[in-house]
């Protein structure tokens, strides 16, 4: 499992008042590949510029790469993608720099999953999530990697009549 920044308050409101109250960032890694009383946290060290911290923000593991989408800076949502390649030997953050025109609006406690399957196998597929104006939202966009290394954001198709009402603070689990 892993955990990058988020709120160490209980009252969110705090943090958007006094402008703390919210985690370092710094990534960890807690280790449940032995017992689970065994379980081990670790800080895994980064070099270079860092995502920031936030809270409500989306982590997702897609081979090789750790990907962290959007959140909150403590004032404002954000819709800024970083990555950190694992295959390679120093760890660092990677801000992507995307086309303005065709990514999600910056949002925070949106849902996050991996798809495992078919044509978008591999990709971070986002839902909903709150807007700076505490508006719930609705939409679905998947975060690509293309085999020459380019990343892009495309809003997913919705082949259904019915579509979820607008929230946020939903989880995604695999079926």
């Amino acid at each position: 499992m892993l955990v990058y920044g988020g709120s160490t308050g209980s009252k969110l409101i705090f943090i958007i008042l006094l402008g703390g109250m919210l985690a370092g960032d710094e990534l960890f890694l807690l280790d449940l590949k032995n017992k689970e009383e065994d379980a081990t946290w670790t800080m895994i060290p980064t070099t270079g510029k860092t995502p920031g911290k936030r809270y409500g923000h989306t982590l997702c593991y897609s081979k090789p790469h750790i990907i962290l989408f959007g959140g909150n800076l403590g004032s404002q949502p954000a819709n800024d993608t970083w990555i950190i390649n694992l295959e390679k030997t120093t760890f660092s953050w990677l801000k992507l720099e995307l086309n303005e025109e065709s990514i999600p609006s910056p949002r925070l406690y949106h849902a996050c999953g991996l798809c495992t399957k078919g044509n978008a196998h591999g990709m971070m597929i986002i839902f909903g999530g709150r807007d700076n104006s505490e508006n719930a939202l609705n939409d679905t966009w998947g975060l690509r990697r293309h085999r020459d290394g380019r990343w892009d954001w495309i809003s997913a198709p919705s082949y259904k009549t019915e579509v979820p009402k607008p929230r946020y603070n939903v989880r995604i689990y695999k079926l």
